[in-house]
């Protein structure tokens, strides 16, 4: 007798979200083809900073218990990794975000010492036991600070590379330097791709998975995923000497966060960011735009100074790397079965922390695929379905509809909206 083929899912797009939903296919015993337009891991994934951690736990407060389990799958993922002898610079470092005021221990470590998705081995810490901890850092320039001890760091372009040895370990196919330019689809059904080149790429089912640029393979479904896209920065020096840094986030200033990396440090905020439009042709995935870095530059080189007084030597000539991320409007995922066409999936929308949720949510995908659920998350939370067809009139309007990246935030546009709607003064929120 006959045995039945497996079914056969053709991917668009090489990247972690993309790479990571091929292995769990794999496994699960479908015949997978991934389909990349350059090089596997050489886009947006490439230029991650590559610190993962339990973001839900206080840090995001617009995430739950779902992106919780997300954030611990990559976390086990890359340790896994580690483990079966893949080099991706893994080191267990820890997470601590720092408070240069008092004013910031209130609105923001605080709020982590109280959060019920805590972990047990969390903790506030003071300037000097800060100091400690972190190499090389000033405890004057700082008020006190909070860890979350199981926190990793990656090398995030090593960690894509892996991925895609993994990916082809399982048997997948992964094609380089094969842009796909439309969907096919037969009887309301999704049957496959259509390349560059002509050629016609068929599979029982298709992922879209190919980032800021999803939705442009979507146009022929009437479907329009929320993106705000962004141009990213981040700034990395010449190694001077430093020692093993924990992940440091300073959410008072813009988002900064700093990293230790061959000795150096990596490094960015707020300041080096700009919406795609303004300048850029969507169609570069590694944009070139050094007014953004000598504007991040410029801001960055005092701050990192003070804190950490012995990279002042090296701040100045620090080299960028540059990415585009994919912010939602809900700041959730995009990832689930695009109701317009049966057998066409979608997996994007990476809101700036692909890294950490990128096996997680490709574990969830398959299993939604293979299964029709997936027990360790709230799918429904990331479903294309949850916005309608288009929803915002352009990408302006969705970077207008997200929320707060902070909770201190967040609660301050809501007194204002109170103030604004009622006529009367409304609490701070704190």
């Amino acid at each position: 007798m006959t045995e039945p083929r497996p079914a056969t899912t053709v991917i668009v797009g090489a990247g972690l979200f993309g790479l990571a939903t091929a292995v769990h296919l794999a496994r699960a015993g479908r015949r997978v083809t991934v389909l990349e337009s350059g090089t596997a891991a050489g886009a947006t994934t490439a230029a991650g900073a590559g610190f993962v951690g339990l973001w839900a736990a206080g840090y995001a407060w617009y995430w739950d218990e779902s992106e919780l389990a997300l954030e611990q799958a990559g976390l086990d993922f890359y340790r896994g990794l580690d483990a079966a002898g893949y080099d991706i610079g893994l080191r267990n470092t820890g997470n601590v975000w720092l408070a240069l005021t008092e004013q910031a221990v209130l609105d923001h470590l605080l709020p982590f010492a109280e959060h019920p998705l805590r972990p047990e081995d969390a903790r506030l810490l003071t300037a000097v036991e800060t100091a400690e901890l972190v190499p090389g850092l000033d405890p004057e320039a700082i008020v006190g600070a909070f860890i979350h001890p199981d926190g990793i760091q990656i090398s995030a372009p090593d960690a894509g590379l892996a991925l895609a040895a993994l990916a082809r370990a399982e048997g997948v196919e992964i094609v380089e330097h094969t842009p796909v330019v439309d969907l096919l689809a037969e009887g309301g059904r999704a049957v496959g791709v259509l390349t560059a080149a002509g050629e016609r790429v068929l599979g029982d089912e298709v992922v879209l998975a190919a980032g800021s640029w999803t939705n442009e393979l979507l146009a022929a479904t009437d479907r329009v995923l929320p993106f705000a896209r962004v141009i990213a920065s981040r700034l990395t020096t010449a190694p001077f000497g430093l020692g093993e840094v924990p992940t440091l986030m300073i959410p008072e200033l813009d988002g900064l966060w700093i990293r230790e990396h061959l000795g150096g440090l990596t490094y960015g905020n707020g300041v080096g960011y700009e919406a795609l439009a303004v300048h850029d042709s969507p169609a570069d995935p590694r944009p070139d735009r050094p007014d953004l870095v000598d504007a991040m530059r410029e801001h960055l080189s005092p701050i990192i100074s003070e804190l950490i007084p012995a990279a002042a030597p090296v701040v100045d000539d620090a080299e960028a790397v540059q990415g585009i991320v994919s912010y939602t409007a809900d700041r959730r995922f995009i990832a689930g079965p695009v109701p317009e066409l049966d057998g066409l999936y979608v997996v994007a929308g990476d809101n700036e922390s692909g890294v950490t949720h990128g096996p997680g949510l490709g574990r969830m995908l398959a299993e939604l695929m293979v299964t029709g659920e997936s027990p360790f998350v709230d799918a429904s939370r990331y479903a294309p379905g949850r916005f309608p067809s288009r929803p915002f009139a352009d990408e302006a309007a969705v970077a207008a509809a997200m929320p707060a990246r902070r909770a201190v935030d967040a609660r301050a546009t809501a007194a204002t909206r109170v103030t604004t709607e009622s006529g009367l003064p409304a609490e701070s929120g704190r």
